[in-house]
């Protein structure tokens, strides 16, 4: 959901101090944390853009885009501080990693060996190409990125300038040694300037502790011995593309907008699948871009929730379209809940990130929708016009930790000319393990919304 300059000003939290000023090639509090997370974990989820074409590709086109990728927002690693508390930097890195060729074999296919195909904003390669010819003809072009490194908006911003051949020159510096006096004094000043956002955001956490809003879940800690060896599951993955003049119609149709549409949809394939809260209301989570020109942020987000009954959904969507517009007014006017925490993300120890991220993923069954727009016709020319794109998150998950978690779900939807897609990543235990179990709670859901599409 793409946010506009009222928007982009709201950042500061409300009228409040932006709390990520300073040096350009410091991590924003966002990336900072996505990179904690990241290593608290053992796992991180990376954005999947993959093309498909009726033909086989050219090696060349693909080691050109390849090489243009690396000297855009995507050619950059992040250098770790050297103070257990320092902020990290971004570090120039324009060697792309090496192309992934695979044999023969289907796109779920592809997806399996992707889990296997690591990408690291820190020790490299933050991103990388993959190229899979398909049965029956045909070949599919895949972009993996670390999250760490971009969000969509930045990602989509990279291919279209690496397609255009434009090098936009970030100037990130060279990788240098991490534990000169120069960084040391560097990031010590750093840390420095920040103190002041420290203390306020401790005081923060406290009144919020008192209050009761803040607390540890008093779970037991993962027995991270007990999970080490188990393999990743693949997550289900139904794309779904539909005529965006017809979605458009249908929503004029219900009297809301066509992004209200798609987030009902999302409330009613949640409900599908049994993804509900103890009232039976659907927790929607949606990212809101902040990204302004010349950003060099990995992670310009922030996001809105809004709690859906998927019963008012189907018969009268404008409710949620009143609650979507509410919960957007009051991210410009208050800022969120979590920016004014940021500034203690570096403090964080691993072991506190992991007991976090049970309580924050693991709460009320949350829904992620990402409307992210119409993107620029280059993105879909990587290597010539692709036939069909399709974007979506991919992330290691243990059959154990998706247990833990109650599933996920998660619906990025985007618009390519004249064609809306929708790619839905669902996984339930013990009820939707694999595509063939998704398809028809997907096809259910867009029967209840009216809407018409190719699922495939």
């Amino acid at each position: 959901m793409s946010s506009s300059a009222n928007e982009r000003r709201g950042r500061r939290g409300g009228g409040g101090r932006n709390l990520d000023v300073g040096a350009d090639d410091v991590l924003c509090y966002m990336d900072q944390a996505s990179f904690v997370g990241l290593r608290a974990l053992g796992r991180g989820p990376a954005l999947q853009l993959t093309w498909l074409y009726p033909h086989e590709i050219d090696e060349a086109a693909v080691a050109q885009f390849s090489e243009r990728l690396a000297h855009g927002l995507l050619g950059r690693l992040l250098q770790r501080s050297p103070l257990p508390w320092g902020r990290h930097r971004w570090v120039a890195n324009p060697v792309p990693g090496p192309v992934a060729w695979f044999r023969h074999g289907s796109l779920p296919r592809l997806r399996r060996l992707l889990l296997d195909l690591p990408v690291d904003p820190e020790r490299g390669p933050g991103w990388r190409l993959a190229v899979q010819a398909l049965e029956g003809g045909g070949c599919a072009l895949t972009l993996l990125v670390s999250h760490t490194i971009a969000d969509m908006q930045a990602t989509s911003q990279a291919i279209a300038d690496a397609v255009a051949g434009r090098r936009p020159g970030y100037g990130f510096p060279a990788p240098s040694w991490r534990w000169s006096p120069v960084m040391l004094a560097r990031d010590s000043v750093e840390s420095l300037r920040t103190l002041p956002d420290v203390w306020r955001a401790m005081v923060v956490l406290t009144r919020r502790s008192g209050k009761g809003r803040t607390s540890l879940p008093r779970s037991k800690p993962r027995a991270r011995s007990r999970y080490h060896f188990e393999p990743a599951v693949d997550v289900p993955l139904v794309q779904v593309v539909m005529d965006a003049g017809a979605c458009q119609q249908r929503a004029s149709d219900l009297g809301v907008a066509s992004n209200t549409l798609i987030t009902a949809f999302a409330a009613r394939l949640a409900f599908r699948m049994d993804r509900v809260d103890a009232s039976g209301r659907v927790k929607l989570v949606l990212p809101v871009s902040d990204r302004h020109s010349n950003d060099r942020r990995g992670n310009a987000l922030r996001s809105i929730t809004v709690m859906a009954d998927p019963d008012a959904c189907r018969s009268d969507a404008r409710a949620l379209q009143r609650d979507l517009k509410a919960a957007l007014a009051s991210l410009v006017r208050n800022g969120d809940d979590v920016s004014p925490l940021f500034p203690l993300i570096p403090h964080v120890p691993l072991w506190l990130a992991r007991r976090l991220e049970r309580e924050a993923l693991g709460a009320d069954l949350p829904v992620g929708c990402s409307l992210i727009g119409e993107l620029p016709l280059d993105v879909n020319r990587p290597c010539g016009e692709a036939s069909l794109l399709q974007i979506s998150l991919l992330e290691c998950y243990t059959a154990s930790e998706l247990e833990r978690l109650g599933g996920v779900l998660f619906i990025p939807c985007y618009r390519v000319g004249e064609r809306l897609f929708m790619t839905v990543s669902g996984y339930a235990p013990d009820r939707v393990t694999s595509r063939a179990e998704l398809m028809p709670f997907v096809r259910d859901a867009l029967a209840d919304m009216g809407l018409c599409g190719t699922i495939g």
